[in-house]
């Protein structure tokens, strides 16, 4: 007898092929049988009119502290998620130095919602084991922060890397990628990320590629600097071999709408010379990200402490806002990409400062604006998160249609107010994207949020449906499907998600999350 039986659905089994009629055998965390099934079960599912596919991957999001709250992370599994990948944008949890715990902490909150994380670990190891310990709405799967790597060896010191210094990095990063990272991961516009050499992140990525992992990028710029990044990360892949990840690609700025023709088709090239170069995507035309990223990178050399000295620092103030108003600047400058009126405060420790624009602020203190970003930071401590409206609708499109594209988040949870796109992007674009426009048919969107993610990690026991795999399973009803999370109300969850299988388990049931914690810990290779 079956564990779990569901029948009468239309299998979209995340390999990109047709939907096909079919019932779907569930033993113990497995699928063992998918076909024309009369022996009885357990639990059987009718999903007559429904959908039946693989529980969809987040690529990219930044659940990376959830994983230690309280109740976790249930309202996730009501998007249709059953993997999440942690880690990103070169932000990871681990490894750690005992010197490095504090400073990186006061770094990382702002992007962790202030959620306690307890850091009572060094290695990537230990911290896995750590979150073993918890209860696990969905499973995870985690990346090796570049920024981590670098702080634990040079800090926040905006220099290049000693000879020495390098064979510390690469032991540190290989060490955690035989502990079962799935790559290793950068955020090249943030301290102390961009502080590297592209020399650099070459010898990182041939030891990433030497352990199978892939390397994931936000690169240099998404802006004015956007083709030459992206070049560099093509070139990561031609020179060492390794499998690149573009995260999130975007065009931000009304000057580099539409450079995304030329970065899709670079990509589309480079996969034609046998590399293997993809990009993610959220299906949204904003981003978001911590608010101190309004600032040039040299405001941050040392940690956050030491941009507090300056924030403080009248004559230093005086630069910062010169490079901020700079025209022509040579790094990733939000505010010449969208102004005040683009920058939308979702998150401060400052309560009267969230949910308005830096604009509005300015406005309703007769302040000056440059002036009052300075102090939020300063009076916050750099706890502020903001959403900045600078893409534009046919390029996300393009992305999404890519055939080279997956589908991400870039979410943050948060326990205030964060993006809509943490609780709404995948079925945001099987509303949108499917059943709207046309832009994708049903069994490329599934692909792209499944088995495409799924290839791309090396996880492979999931991300499709076929007999041997782990049953992590969804039943959707796709005529109610419906993203409800808006900018405004962001953590309003979707309709339509009628079940929800995390290992074999029920997890969500007519459309309502149980508590039933089957996530687990992934490691890469085991």
């Amino acid at each position: 007898m079956y564990d779990l039986l569901i029948k009468n659905g239309l299998v979209v089994d995340g390999t990109g092929e047709i939907p096909y009629a079919a019932d779907v055998a569930v033993s113990g965390d497995t699928i063992v049988k998918i076909g024309q099934i009369d022996e009885p079960a357990e639990r059987v599912i009718d999903a007559q009119g429904k959908l039946v596919t693989p529980g969809f991957i987040d690529i990219h999001c930044h659940s990376d502290a959830i994983m230690f709250q309280p109740g976790k992370n249930p309202k996730r599994l009501q998007q249709g998620f059953t993997t999440e990948v942690v880690g990103n944008c070169g932000v990871s949890c681990a490894p750690l130095t005992d010197e490095l715990k504090e400073r990186w902490a006061a770094y990382c909150d702002p992007f962790f919602s202030n959620m306690k994380v307890p850091y009572n670990w060094n290695t990537y190891d230990e911290y896995l084991k750590a979150v073993e310990k918890n209860q696990l709405c969905l499973n995870m799967a985690g990346l090796v922060g570049h920024g981590v790597v670098r702080a634990c060896v040079a800090g926040f010191e905006n220099r290049p890397f000693t000879q020495e210094e390098m064979r510390q990095a690469e032991k540190i990063l290989a060490d955690s990628l035989d502990a079962g990272a799935f790559g290793f991961s950068s955020g090249l516009i943030y301290p102390p990320g961009v502080y590297s050499t592209q020399e650099e992140m070459l010898n990182f990525a041939r030891v990433v590629k030497e352990k199978g992992g892939i390397y994931t990028s936000h690169i240099r710029s998404e802006s004015y600097g956007l083709i030459d990044a992206v070049k560099e990360a093509i070139n990561t892949a031609e020179k060492t071999g390794v499998s690149v990840e573009i995260s999130h690609h975007k065009a931000a700025g009304r000057p580099n709408h539409g450079k995304i023709r030329t970065t899709l088709q670079m990509i589309a090239d480079a996969q034609a010379k046998g590399l293997n170069v993809n990009c993610d995507v959220y299906p949204y035309d904003a981003a978001s990200t911590n608010f101190n990223s309004i600032l040039p990178p040299w405001a941050l050399e040392g940690g956050i402490e030491k941009m507090l000295e300056r924030l403080r620092d009248p004559a230093t103030r005086a630069k910062l806002i010169e490079a901020m108003k700079d025209e022509h600047p040579n790094w990733e400058s939000f505010y010449q990409l969208t102004g005040w009126e683009g920058m939308y405060i979702t998150e401060c420790s400052v309560e009267k400062y969230a949910d308005k624009t830096l604009a509005e602020i300015a406005r309703e203190e007769n302040a000056d604006p440059f002036e009052k970003a300075l102090d939020i930071l300063l009076e916050s401590r750099n706890s502020a998160m903001m959403i900045v409206f600078f893409m534009d609708a046919q390029d996300v499109s393009r992305a999404i249609a890519s055939p080279y594209s997956m589908i991400c988040t870039d979410g943050f949870p948060s326990v205030k107010k964060s993006h809509p796109r943490y609780y709404g992007s995948f079925v945001r674009v099987l509303e949108k994207y499917v059943k709207e426009e046309h832009l994708l048919s049903l069994q490329q969107a599934v692909y792209k949020m499944s088995g495409m993610p799924a290839a791309k990690l090396g996880l492979t026991d999931r991300g499709t449906l076929a007999e041997g795999m782990k049953a992590d399973l969804l039943v959707i009803d796709l005529d109610a499907l419906h993203d409800n999370a808006t900018y405004k109300n962001d953590t309003a969850l979707c309709d339509g998600m009628d079940y929800v299988a995390v290992n074999g388990q029920i997890v969500v049931e007519h459309g309502q999350s149980l508590p039933v914690f089957a996530g687990r810990v992934l490691r890469k290779g085991r």
